[in-house]
C-alpha cells in the first residue's frame, strides 16, 4: 500500500516562478555593458532557464561571452541584487503555498540555482515561513539530476522517499525524482520543451489544480483511516 505523502518538495524557476523576465533584464543589462546592440527576448532565455546558469549565461552571451565563469559570478552578483517581484510567482502559488502548509503538509525548495540565491528569492516572495527546508546548489553539491541536493531535501525533512513528492517542470526534474525513487507531478507551464512527456506522473496546468490533488489526497486518506 503507498504511503501517504507528507512532505511536498518544489523545484524553483519554471514551478514557482517565473524567473525569465528578471534573467531578460540582466542579461540585457550585461550585454548593453559589453558593447553589443544585441538584445534577448523571452523566448531565448526560457529554453535555457531551467539548465543553471553556465548553460544560460553561456547560450545567451554566446559570441559576447568572455571567460565564463567570470560571466555567471556577475550574473549572479547582480541577480543577488535585484529584488525578485511578487508577479513573479505563478498564479495561484502564494494562496497555495500558504493553503498546503496549512493543511499540514511539509514544504521544501531543492533547486539548482545557488543556496544564497534560493533563500533571496523565496524571503523576496515573503514566503520563507511556509519552507521549512531549502536546498539549492554549492560547489560542494553535484547539481540536479544527480541525487544529492533532493537528498539533502530528505535528510533535512527527516523523511523517506515514499512520503515525499517532487513537483517540477523539467526533464532534469523528472530524472531527479527518478534517481531518488520520489513520485513526481509535472507542471506544464513551466520551461520543459514541447517534446517533453512525464508520463505517467501526475500533470498539473494550474497551480490550482496541483493544490486541489493536495486536497482529494487528504480527503482520501481520512477516508481510509476512518473504514478502517
Amino acid at each position: 500500500m503507498m504511503k501517504p505523502l507528507q512532505n511536498i518538495i518544489f523545484d524553483l524557476d519554471g514551478t514557482l516562478i517565473d524567473s525569465a523576465p528578471v534573467f531578460v533584464d540582466i542579461l540585457n543589462e550585461m550585454l548593453r555593458e559589453r558593447g553589443s546592440i544585441r538584445q534577448v527576448g523571452l523566448p531565448e532565455i526560457r529554453q535555457f532557464a531551467s539548465l543553471g546558469g553556465p548553460a544560460l549565461v553561456g547560450g545567451v552571451l554566446a559570441q559576447e561571452c568572455g571567460d565564463l565563469r567570470q560571466e555567471v559570478a556577475d550574473f549572479r552578483a547582480r541577480y543577488a541584487l535585484y529584488k525578485t517581484p511578487v508577479k513573479s510567482l505563478y498564479e495561484g502559488v502564494a494562496d497555495g503555498v500558504k493553503q498546503l502548509a496549512a493543511d499540514g503538509y511539509r514544504l521544501a525548495i531543492c533547486s539548482n540555482k545557488p543556496q544564497h540565491l534560493c533563500e533571496k528569492v523565496i524571503g523576496d516572495l515573503d514566503l520563507t515561513a511556509h519552507f521549512p527546508v531549502i536546498v539549492g546548489s554549492s560547489p560542494d553539491r553535484m547539481a540536479k539530476p544527480a541525487p544529492d541536493l533532493m537528498e539533502l531535501v530528505m535528510a533535512g525533512l527527516v523523511t523517506t522517499p515514499a512520503e515525499c513528492l517532487y513537483v517540477g517542470d523539467s526533464e532534469i526534474d523528472h530524472a531527479l525524482a527518478k534517481a531518488t525513487g520520489v513520485r513526481f507531478a509535472f507542471v506544464t507551464y513551466g520551461y520543459a520543451s514541447d517534446q517533453f512527456t512525464a508520463d505517467p506522473s501526475e500533470q498539473f496546468g494550474r497551480f490550482s489544480d496541483l493544490v486541489q490533488f493536495f486536497k482529494d489526497e487528504g480527503a482520501r486518506v481520512q477516508s481510509t483511516r476512518g473504514a478502517a
